[in-house]
């Protein structure tokens, strides 16, 4: 994933993080890969944009301009125009916009305003003094120590321009393409107050186009111009004072750029999905429950997945609990139910036929964890530390929650044991559970809150041969004695294990 893609959603979160997914959820359902797989976007603003809607557990818009999707899907030379546009912010330096958004530190006192607007005439009074008192050498000296401390202030504020050498003109094209595309009825429509918006943003576009002027003067080609526009700066304090006062409009207009940014960036999404849509097998938009229905799926697929073999599925009333052997398509299915109600609540599209499930359902997983070594904390420990975030959130009600082989560092009887207390307690509230487990055990005592189901496999000519498909009830055996077989363990090893296997059962 490209650098600078995810800035957007960290400056927001920083504010709110109560509705983004957590770290350990976004790496269960490998958002960054599912990010980049359904990305059609024309600019950095719509891949950032992508990205912090993908990280938010939350119900977008989208579904609110399905007609928009549909007109661009057949409507080719519109869309055209909207990508052409759009690929005007497509440059890298595009995603350093959100530093402006989330920049704080540049604000002036009045001591300091008033300070530059006085500096801004001296030399001009003191040239006209020259001329005035031309026998005195006195107006002269005043003139040039104005002129240095003029030049002083120029290179002061010229350094804190540099943090925003790339910044400032990619704002000044956000503005402009988003005045631009404002102009045209159909992309107006998607948010109509952007009319007034970039109204009231045409102030600060005319001052950050000076500064993109003056940036761009800054090469070989254009070095006697630039130097002489410097020498003029200097004496005017010209671009001074346009930095401060163009800082001082951000800041009181940051509502309002932060309205255009998230108007490029939603109208960028609405155009990817209509790309995206003709790029995939099938998709469907998702749907309510029907009377008692938890969850309905007919042949969902993961899009992450090469050529994945799709899958049936319908609960009432309960959760599920999937066994199965090593490698037969457990975790992918949950992650695959997951990803579908994360894409139907953010981009209105799922990887499925028809896909039923209720939509106001929070997202929670506890798939891959790992030691926290530098916390000093063990494999068991910190997994326990997330099933245990998983039961207060499971306390509110209407959650997915999406489990994967729970307490697997811990021995037998304590881990088929916590696992049985804490899917039952989950079962309580309105949550919806899959779980994938290879303790066969858990099946006899969870069959009254939990539908089972299972992956298998079949041996053919010494090989395992997955069909991955989802059936019902529990699987009969598992498959790691074969696997050590066909990974070339000693032949004496592995009759041990078979003879052995029967006495533990």
């Amino acid at each position: 994933m490209e650098k600078g893609i995810t800035a957007y959603h960290s400056y927001l979160s920083l504010g709110n993080a109560e509705e983004a997914l957590s770290e350990t959820v976004r790496e269960d359902l490998n958002i960054n890969d599912l990010c980049e797989q359904v990305d059609y976007t024309s600019s950095c603003i719509g891949r950032q944009y992508l990205y912090h809607i993908l990280c938010t557990d939350k119900v977008s818009d989208v579904a609110k301009h399905e007609p928009f999707i549909e007109k661009l899907q057949t409507d080719h030379p519109l869309r055209d125009q909207l990508v052409n546009a759009l690929q005007k912010l497509n440059k890298p330096d595009a995603y350093s916009i959100v530093d402006i958004l989330a920049e704080k530190e540049h604000i002036y006192s009045r001591r300091y305003l008033f300070l530059i607007q006085i500096c801004r005439w001296l030399p001009a009074l003191f040239v006209v003094l020259m001329f005035q008192f031309s026998s005195s050498p006195v107006p002269f000296l005043l003139l040039l120590v104005s002129y240095l401390f003029n030049g002083y202030l120029h290179f002061t504020q010229k350094n804190v321009l540099s943090c925003y050498y790339f910044s400032i003109p990619q704002l000044y094209k956000l503005l402009k393409t988003a005045d631009y595309l404002s102009t045209i009825p159909l992309f107006l429509s998607v948010d109509t107050k952007m009319e007034s918006c970039t109204r009231h943003l045409k102030k600060l576009s005319r001052k950050l186009a000076s500064f993109r002027f003056g940036i761009g003067l800054e090469s070989e080609s254009a070095m006697i111009v630039y130097l002489l526009t410097e020498l003029l700066n200097i004496f005017t304090l010209y671009a001074t004072v346009n930095i401060v006062t163009s800082f001082q409009s951000i800041q009181k207009k940051k509502e309002e750029i932060e309205q255009a940014f998230r108007y490029i960036g939603f109208l960028d999404v609405l155009c990817s999905l209509s790309f995206l849509r003709e790029q995939i097998p099938y998709y469907c938009n998702p749907s309510d429950n029907k009377a008692e229905e938890r969850l309905y799926a007919d042949s969902i697929y993961h899009p992450l997945i090469t050529g994945c073999v799709s899958n049936n599925v319908s609960l009432l009333g309960k959760s599920m609990l999937i066994t199965g052997s090593n490698m037969s398509g457990k975790t992918s299915f949950i992650r695959t139910v997951a990803i579908n109600l994360l894409t139907a609540k953010t981009l209105n599209t799922c990887f499925a036929k028809e896909f039923r499930i209720d939509m106001r359902r929070c997202l929670y997983s506890v798939i891959h964890t790992e030691d926290g070594l530098l916390e000093g904390k063990s494999y068991f420990f910190k997994e326990a530390e997330n099933v245990k975030a998983a039961l207060d959130k499971g306390k509110e009600g209407n959650y997915l929650l999406i489990f994967d082989e729970l307490f697997k560092g811990t021995n037998t009887v304590e881990r088929i044991a916590i696992n049985s207390a804490v899917f039952s307690e989950l079962a309580k509230a309105d949550n919806l559970i899959l779980a994938s487990t290879h303790d066969l055990e858990l099946t006899g005592l969870l069959n009254n809150q939990y539908e089972l189901y299972h992956f298998s496999e079949k041996i053919v000519d010494d090989q395992l041969l997955f069909d991955y498909k989802l059936k019902k009830g529990v699987a009969k055996e598992g498959n790691a004695i074969k696997i050590l077989e066909l990974c070339g363990y000693p032949s004496s090893l592995i009759r041990t294990a078979k003879n052995t296997l029967p006495m533990i059962h």
